[in-house]
């Protein structure tokens, strides 16, 4: 029997669903168990040889005979799965080079952060004995009711305090760009309240 005139290649080459079934039923799983040698992921497998069959259906492939339609599904499986693992390795190691820089970032934005806690204890370390008092209890959580009550003073002193102790800490810290957040959260108008 001639193969150029199987059936089943005449069917594949325009397009009848029945071939396609065959062709899945007849080729889907040594297809798929031929990929895992290369890949070891029955997954991805899975998903070339689907995109390998959806490719033959969308182009509208025609085969001369059955070895070369074989040939074709295996060579294509083959290339498929060495271009997957070429992904990935491009892919892995643009991962990685991702997550260096990453701890990179985060190592320096962890310096300048304990550089701004560091700056911001020393200004306050220089602030005036009453004035650094009041802003330490506001920083542990006291309300200004509070402060005044344990100090034995106003609330209005509290507050002219605590306004004294943020201009100190601004001018003491600069106006460096990674600081300002920090003055900006100290400068709110919750703080005063």
């Amino acid at each position: 029997m001639n193969e150029e005139k199987s059936p089943f290649i005449k069917g594949i080459n325009e397009q009848h669903p029945t071939a396609y079934h065959q062709l899945y039923n007849e080729y889907y799983k040594a297809l798929v168990l031929y990929a895992i040698n290369f890949l070891s992921s029955q997954q991805a497998a899975e998903d070339i040889v689907q995109d390998l069959f959806a490719t033959m259906w969308e182009k509208k492939m025609r085969f001369l005979s059955l070895p070369s339609f074989r040939t074709y599904l295996y060579n294509s499986i083959r290339n498929a799965s060495l271009n997957y693992l070429k992904h990935q390795n491009v892919e892995s190691l643009y991962l990685e080079r991702l997550a260096s820089t990453y701890r990179e970032i985060t190592e320096e934005e962890d310096t300048n952060e304990e550089e701004i806690y560091r700056l911001l204890f020393r200004a306050i370390d220089n602030l005036p004995t009453r004035c650094r008092e009041i802003f330490l209890l506001h920083m542990d959580g006291k309300k200004n009711e509070e402060i005044a009550t344990a100090l034995g003073i106003s609330i209005e002193t509290v507050k002219t305090q605590k306004k004294r102790a943020i201009q100190s800490i601004k001018e003491q810290m600069g106006t460096c760009y990674f600081l300002l957040p920090l003055c900006d959260i100290l400068y709110s108008s919750k703080f005063f309240s």
